[in-house]
């Protein structure tokens, strides 16, 4: 029953000519949080200036659990200010602040610590990851590079 409801709603996002569109990327990711997570979703940045942005999305974890494909979902906000990023992650099985680099919204280089909040601790200790964000050319997504 939810899938009625979540097609139209990415439908009606997608073909939007709204600021949305403008500002949104699409995440994909490789992260090691105690086991190999592949990751997708988007991202939303509140915010134009390379001085400090925020940016919000929501993804889906893709790992292999016991014998089994598991997809988590999974909430993140990051803080950007001049290409240094600090961030958490939320999904059902752990919370994981983060920090690191952002090579013009395009890249994300981080690494945290996974702390488990299930009692499933599929997701604990050191993390480290790689995000590439997606978007069309002319996006307000990315920063401009500047130069003198």
């Amino acid at each position: 029953m939810k899938q009625y409801f979540i097609l139209p709603l990415l439908f009606s996002v997608i073909f939007s000519k709204a600021q949305l569109l403008e500002k949104t990327a699409v995440n994909i990711s490789y992260r090691y949080t105690g086991r190999n997570v592949l990751q997708a979703g988007l991202e939303y940045r509140f915010g134009d200036s390379y001085d400090g942005s925020i940016i919000l999305g929501p993804s889906l974890l893709y790992t292999h659990i016991n014998n089994t494909d598991k997809f988590i979902p999974e909430m993140n906000i990051n803080f950007l200010r001049a290409g240094l990023l600090f961030g958490i992650s939320g999904n059902p099985y752990s919370l994981e602040p983060r920090i690191g680099i952002s090579l013009f919204n395009a890249i994300f280089l981080n690494s945290g610590y996974a702390f488990p909040i299930h009692r499933d601790k599929y997701f604990k200790g050191v993390t480290f990851g790689i995000q590439f964000n997606i978007a069309p050319k002319h996006s307000k997504f990315y920063d401009n590079l500047k130069i003198m």
